[in-house]
């Protein structure tokens, strides 16, 4: 009887899977839809890193060539030379800068330099004393301006500096007055004047005293303001001054004499004082005709 039940229970076990925890649970076959699913999910992901990769390579080439062009190269020095300390002491480096490189046949130095900060000027050889305005005539001839058009500039604003040979009255000694010769006294005129501007600040205007006759007539100088070398002043040194060694008397190429006669023929004037009536002194610029 025993035997019977025994048998009859095994008879109606049934099997059991060999991991216990699965028991009960019965795979369900996947239908079409769900494949259709699983297999867009997967095209998705897969377009999204390629993506990524495509970003990150182009992001590692941007790199690349930004680290092989380096740092952008840096704008070449206006000048090779240039001055420091303060106001007087860059005026003073200046002068002997720009003196020291002009010579005559000799050898000897064209012109000594004195900087001499804003204007000064006399009358009837009293004590020099400071100018507080420049009155620039017109150049009236051909109608081309009348005489009482009379440009007024603030003193303060200018700097001077004065030419001077080792004669009588700042007068050059060796050889005679000539064109050639002018024109370098105006081409040094011109590199102060453009050192001045780079180098200073607040300067609007430079007066650049030219060496007289040894009767102390002919006393002319230059006057330039800044707007009159803009160009110049926009473009490295070497540029406008291209010879490589300052040149001498009737040396001067035929591109600098352009230049220099371009920026500083029609600003050369005949100059005096007069006393306002305030009592301060006016330095009064007439176009010099024999320029």
């Amino acid at each position: 009887m025993a035997d019977d039940v025994m048998g009859k229970a095994a008879a109606d076990a049934k099997p059991v899977a060999g991991n216990a925890a699965g028991a009960g649970v019965v795979a369900q076959p996947e239908t079409r839809a769900d494949r259709a699913r699983r297999l867009a999910y997967r095209s998705r992901f897969a377009g999204f890193y390629v993506l990524l990769a495509v970003v990150a390579g182009a992001g590692v080439g941007a790199l690349l060539v930004l680290v092989g062009r380096g740092s952008p190269a840096p704008a070449p020095a206006w000048s090779a030379w240039e001055p420091a300390g303060t106001v007087e002491q860059r005026a003073a480096q200046i002068a002997e800068h720009v003196s020291g490189e002009y010579r005559l046949p000799s050898g000897s130095a064209l012109v000594a330099v004195t900087y001499q900060g804003p204007p000064v000027g006399t009358l009837d050889g009293a004590t020099p004393g400071p100018v507080r305005a420049i009155a620039v005539r017109p150049d009236t001839t051909g109608g081309r301006a009348d005489a009482s058009d009379i440009t007024t500039f603030d003193a303060r604003n200018t700097v001077q500096y004065e030419l001077c040979g080792l004669g009588k009255n700042c007068s050059i000694t060796e050889g005679k007055p000539s064109d050639a010769r002018g024109q370098l006294l105006r081409r040094e005129a011109l590199e102060l004047a453009l050192y001045s501007f780079r180098y200073f600040d607040g300067i609007d205007s430079t007066l650049v005293l030219l060496p007289r006759r040894a009767d102390g007539n002919d006393a002319t100088a230059i006057f330039l303001t800044k707007n009159d070398v803009r160009r110049e002043l926009g473009q490295p040194l070497d540029q406008t001054l291209t010879a490589p060694l300052t040149p001498g008397v009737g040396e001067i190429a035929a591109d600098e004499q352009a230049m220099i006669d371009r920026t500083t023929k029609s600003r050369l004037y005949e100059y005096g004082w007069l006393q306002a009536q305030d009592g301060t002194l006016v330095m009064v610029l007439t176009p010099s005709l024999g320029a």
